[in-house]
């Protein structure tokens, strides 16, 4: 059971990020997710441009964002032990919600908003995931969750041991497992955020990133779970564990009224 609630909190952050670099690419032409593609772009950017060219300052500045996420999510844990990625996550969150209310209320209200607030946005979000990149290779999970290679490395050699008739031991199981969920998760975030993006046919995100948000937090509650767990997770079992013992106690006095009559 414990390997799945680490699986399931793994997809969660998977699907997310699928779903968010999707949003991200179509409309920002950046990934807020993880920084490899953003480093690409800016070597494109140089090469024929001057330094100061606008999209290299827009990707140094994403890869900025996600870093200082990544430095909160180390520092908060510093602070609070078992419980960083939703402290330093909850401020970061805050303002990406408040930044794609704004966007979400101009694009189908007043469109009074510069173009400029809108191509700056993932700066608004990308801190998120600099905090669940940390949380999540740093953390319990032990893996990145926003990435593909390793997993695809885990999943390519367990099709050779598979192949080989090689031994798969418990641990290797495990990581198959986790990869296999994580890689499935991944693609069923970008179709999803593919679908949402193919009914709008203009630009601008029109709220497809306002549930994301507190999504995203619920996985960081969780992921702190794994951890730590929660006091009101350990209330909820403590109070199913004693209504199933009335319940039991309840159908045990029955049964031996019932059992007196019949005597």
């Amino acid at each position: 059971w414990t390997e799945v609630k680490h699986r399931m909190v793994a997809c969660m952050f998977s699907f997310i990020c699928g779903y968010v670099d999707v949003v991200s690419v179509t409309r920002w032409k950046c990934f807020a997710t993880m920084m490899t593609g953003n480093v690409v772009f800016i070597g494109r950017a140089l090469i024929g441009q001057d330094i100061h060219n606008s999209m290299t300052k827009f990707y140094f500045a994403v890869i900025f964002a996600f870093f200082v996420g990544v430095v909160s999510y180390c520092y908060a844990e510093h602070r609070w032990p078992d419980r960083g990625a939703s402290m330093a996550a909850a401020p970061f969150i805050a303002i990406w919600l408040v930044m794609e209310a704004v966007l979400f209320y101009d694009a189908t209200i007043n469109q009074i908003f510069p173009m400029e607030l809108y191509h700056w946005t993932p700066l608004a979000f990308a801190p998120a995931f600099g905090v669940l990149s940390g949380a999540s290779a740093g953390g319990r999970l032990a893996t990145p969750t926003n990435l593909v290679t390793g997993h695809l490395v885990t999943i390519s050699s367990a099709i050779v041991k598979a192949c080989t008739k090689q031994k798969w031991g418990h641990a290797f199981k495990i990581k198959t497992a986790m990869s296999g969920s994580i890689l499935a998760s991944l693609f069923a975030g970008a179709l999803t955020g593919a679908g949402v993006l193919k009914c709008m046919f203009d630009d601008g995100t029109h709220g497809a990133l306002l549930p994301i948000g507190p999504l995203l937090m619920l996985c960081f509650w969780l992921n702190d779970h794994l951890a730590k767990p929660r006091s009101l997770l350990k209330k909820m079992k403590k109070l199913r564990k004693q209504l199933n013992g009335s319940g039991e106690a309840r159908d045990s006095a029955t049964s031996a009224h019932a059992h007196g009559m019949g005597l």
